[in-house]
């Protein structure tokens, strides 16, 4: 195969969305067009979908309920009491819960039929008697060496929050004696040529980046990354 051909291919590969805790952020939902059902995931004012519309969409057929359809795609898991639990690899801290719509409506049961065409939106309630939601979410990026690892937790935000205190409080990071060095994540010790890398609302931290003071609705990025890469 000639070196053109595998540019083109690797430039392919490199179009293909990853699913799973997506990191964008804004207002618009995500949908497959014409009939598919449209998806919107908000945390806070963070639309977090990512490629669960296009799952939604392969999984639905005729007559299928929300719960169905949500089990189906692995786009979200529920409780044994139906108690939606995760959505798209985004857990919520105590005290938060999901609030599902369709078509702009909460449904009576999640056991409702689905028609084509439909539009889901999921948001998060504070659980605090309806004041503005203002959490910070940890994102942890296993990327194509440990996957499995990748997922994201919405914590609250409070006063003086910093990423070494984030880091801290979330009970997913052990740090060195230093308390900058990350030594594992989720138990995950990096191979020899691995290295967690850290971002804020996708920007690389240096040097005293752990110092640095959050604000609601910031995200946190641990990335597993190859050396040198």
């Amino acid at each position: 195969m000639s070196a053109r051909w595998m540019r083109l291919l690797l430039c392919l590969f490199l179009l293909v969305p990853a699913g799973g805790c997506s990191l964008g952020a804004g207002n618009a939902g995500s949908s497959n067009g014409g009939n598919g059902i449209a998806l919107s995931v908000l945390v806070g004012e963070r639309e977090m979908a990512g490629s669960s519309a296009r799952l939604l969409n392969e999984a639905y057929v005729d007559g299928i309920t929300v719960i169905e359809l949500f089990k189906k795609s692995g786009v979200a898991e529920f409780s044994a009491d139906g108690r939606l639990t995760e959505v798209n690899k985004i857990l919520l801290s105590p005290g938060m819960a999901w609030n599902i719509e369709v078509n702009g409506k909460k449904p009576q049961s999640l056991d409702s039929a689905l028609d084509p065409g439909a539009s889901i939106m999921i948001s998060v309630d504070p659980g605090n008697g309806g004041t503005a939601l203002q959490p910070v979410i940890i994102m942890v990026n296993g990327g194509s060496e440990q996957p499995e690892l990748t997922h994201c937790h919405v914590l609250p935000f409070t006063e003086d929050l910093s990423v070494k205190l984030l880091m801290k409080n979330s009970g997913m990071v052990q740090l060195a004696e230093d308390n900058r060095t990350l030594l594992n994540v989720m138990e995950y010790t990096p191979l020899s040529n691995e290295e967690w890398r850290l971002k804020v609302n996708d920007k690389a931290l240096l040097g005293n980046g752990v110092d640095m003071k959050l604000k609601p609705l910031d995200m946190l990025e641990i990335a597993l990354v190859l050396r040198n890469s």
